[in-house]
């Protein structure tokens, strides 16, 4: 009898134990196989979002492409940056944008943009989706440097003798040549949103002007002796309105002004121009003048290039930087050069503007 009792426990067990395992398992299975569906519902829910929606959902993102109308208001109206621009404009700088007066100019402005195509459109989106997704995974802090700008800035489509077709900016939009549009380029987008972080949060920059030798000549640089005629026939440019910043080579102790000038008073295009250093004296009061001395080239100032790197066409302090943040996003995804790191003024700027976004974009 007790055997009996025994081997039906075992029995009973058994059954119970392979009754629970083919349950487990049938439920194993449902899970799995549950799971596989959420899997390819969510891929199939991807594969349908447009880069709008996707650049929305993982980075809270929507780009302001401005179409043609949208960014003629820039223009229209009345805007204080754009004026201030147009009435820096002198003869030569009219004479290169094809012009004789401002008011021609103001009205050649006004129909200076392209619309923005539904294609051009998808592909910038994807563009800048690509970006984020790759900085994200690489350096939380620049990403959300990155994301603050981008929701502020618009883009705009510039006609091709706009500004000679070189990108800029005006206000808070960025002005991208029509090429940009099909073939993106992330060191030209990330030069002009630090445009737009230059004129929009000027502080941001004014401690690494100085840390860079950037000296601003609150005076006005045409008061400057012997600058007058050299101040005539310096370039306009819309990122770099001020043209009163000298650069101070501590190595020789001399200040230089830099700058892009004309090559004559009557420049047929934007590109007449030489990008040349003045060597200013200075008087024991502080006093600067130009002995009007053969210009030097900017290619061929050494200290300026061993400083900076070898960037002619970035001379301005706005440019400069602008030009470092391209390195520094090279940096950032791993396709820089070593050599960046060689260059004093780099070295300075990646410091300066690590704590900067640190301090002011991480949280």
């Amino acid at each position: 009898m007790n055997w009996f009792i025994i081997i039906f426990f075992i029995i009973a067990l058994c059954l119970y134990i392979i009754t629970q395992y083919l349950r487990y398992r049938k439920d194993y299975q449902l899970e799995v196989e549950h799971k596989y569906i959420e899997e390819i519902e969510h891929f199939q829910s991807e594969k349908t979002l447009s880069p709008s929606a996707k650049l929305s959902k993982y980075h809270n993102i929507t780009i302001d492409f401005k179409n043609s109308n949208e960014a003629w208001k820039l223009i229209s109206n009345n805007s204080t940056k754009i004026n201030t621009y147009l009435q820096k404009m002198n003869q030569p700088n009219l004479l290169a944008r094809g012009c004789s007066s401002r008011n021609e100019l103001y009205n050649k402005y006004l129909d200076a943009f392209d619309d923005i195509t539904e294609k051009e459109r998808t592909t910038i989106t994807n563009f800048i989706l690509d970006l984020l997704d790759t900085i994200k995974q690489r350096n939380t802090t620049y990403y959300k440097y990155l994301l603050y700008w981008i929701r502020k800035i618009s883009i705009a489509k510039a006609k091709p003798w706009l500004e000679a077709g070189m990108p800029h900016t005006l206000e808070n939009t960025i002005i991208m040549d029509a090429g940009w549009f099909n073939h993106p380029r992330h060191t030209t987008f990330i030069h002009e949103i630090t445009h737009v972080n230059q004129r929009l949060i000027p502080f941001e920059f004014e401690d690494l002007y100085k840390d860079l030798g950037y000296l601003e000549y609150t005076e006005g640089i045409e008061n400057i002796k012997g600058m007058v005629s050299v101040i005539l026939l310096n370039r306009n440019n819309p990122d770099g309105i001020s043209s009163n910043w000298l650069w101070y080579d501590k190595s020789s102790n001399t200040y230089w002004w830099i700058g892009a000038v004309f090559q004559n008073i009557t420049p047929s295009r934007l590109t007449d121009v030489s990008n040349v250093a003045l060597k200013l004296e200075r008087e024991s009061d502080s006093t600067f003048y130009y002995l009007k001395q053969q210009p030097t080239l900017l290619d061929t100032l050494e200290q300026f290039n061993s400083f900076f790197g070898e960037n002619p066409n970035n001379y301005h302090p706005n440019e400069m930087t602008a030009k470092f943040s391209e390195w520094y996003l090279e940096y950032i995804v791993g396709k820089s050069s070593s050599k960046y790191e060689n260059y004093e003024g780099f070295k300075i700027y990646k410091k300066y503007f690590e704590k900067l976004i640190e301090t002011f974009y991480s949280s």
